[in-house]
C-alpha cells in the first residue's frame, strides 16, 4: 500500500544475482508497459540511473555495493495522437504536455517530483499513491520561467500566480496537438492525455 507520511520506505538489501540492470527511466517504463505483471513481480529490476537513483541519493554509488530495495508507483498513461490513433504507455518519472519549453501552457505529471533535472513538485513521493500536477500557465514571460526555472534549485518558484500545483488520482488533458514527453523521450504530437495512479507497481533495487 501507498506509504504514509512519517513512515520509512525501503531497506538496505544485496543486489540479486540475477538481477536486471534498468539503466534510465524510461527503460523502466518501456519494460512495465510491454510485460505481464506476473513477469514484472518474478524479475527482481536494479535501477542504476534516473529519478528513482536522484530521489533516492545513490546515483553516484559503486554498483558492487549493496543498495536500497523500494515499492514504487507508476502513472499509467492514454494518449490520443494527432492521427487520431489512442496508445497506452507507462511513465515512471515524469511526463510533459508543451508545444515549447520557452512559450505556451506547460503541463508536467510526475511521480519523482523531478522534470528536466529540477524538482518542480516538492511535495511528490514515488509511493505515496498520488499524482503530482505541475502546470505552467501560457502567459507567463521567457523571463519569468528563466527565473522560475532557477529557483526550482531551492524549492522557492512556489507559489506563484502563473503557476499551478496539485496532486490527485487522475489527470486529464485535451486541446490542440502538443509534444508528449515520457520520461525524457518525445513519444508523440498529442491531443488527449489521460493519466492515472499506479499504485505500489513495482519493486526494484537502487
Amino acid at each position: 500500500m501507498p506509504i504514509s507520511p512519517g513512515s520509512e520506505w525501503g531497506a538496505p538489501s544485496p543486489i540479486p544475482d540475477n538481477a536486471h540492470t534498468i539503466s534510465s527511466d524510461r527503460q523502466l517504463g518501456l519494460h512495465l508497459r510491454d510485460s505481464s505483471a506476473k513477469h514484472i513481480h518474478g524479475q527482481s529490476l536494479h535501477v542504476v540511473a534516473g529519478d528513482i537513483t536522484h530521489v533516492l541519493g545513490v546515483q553516484d554509488r559503486p554498483i558492487s555495493t549493496d543498495c536500497v530495495r523500494v515499492v514504487i508507483d507508476a502513472i499509467a498513461v492514454s494518449y490520443t495522437d494527432a492521427h487520431g490513433s489512442v496508445h497506452s504507455d507507462v511513465c515512471v518519472g515524469s511526463l510533459s504536455i508543451a508545444r515549447r519549453f520557452l512559450r505556451g501552457a506547460i503541463s508536467v505529471v510526475t511521480n519523482s517530483g523531478y522534470w528536466r533535472g529540477h524538482e518542480v513538485a516538492p511535495r511528490a513521493h514515488l509511493n505515496d499513491g498520488k499524482l503530482d500536477i505541475f502546470e505552467v500557465s501560457g502567459a507567463m514571460r521567457w523571463g519569468q520561467r528563466r527565473m522560475m526555472w532557477q529557483k526550482t534549485n531551492l524549492g522557492t518558484h512556489l507559489p506563484h500566480p502563473l503557476l499551478k500545483y496539485s496532486q490527485g488520482d487522475f489527470f486529464h488533458w485535451e486541446g490542440s496537438p502538443q509534444r508528449l514527453t515520457i520520461d525524457g523521450q518525445f513519444v508523440a504530437m498529442t491531443t488527449k492525455v489521460s493519466c492515472r495512479v499506479q499504485s505500489d507497481c513495482v519493486q526494484v533495487y537502487a
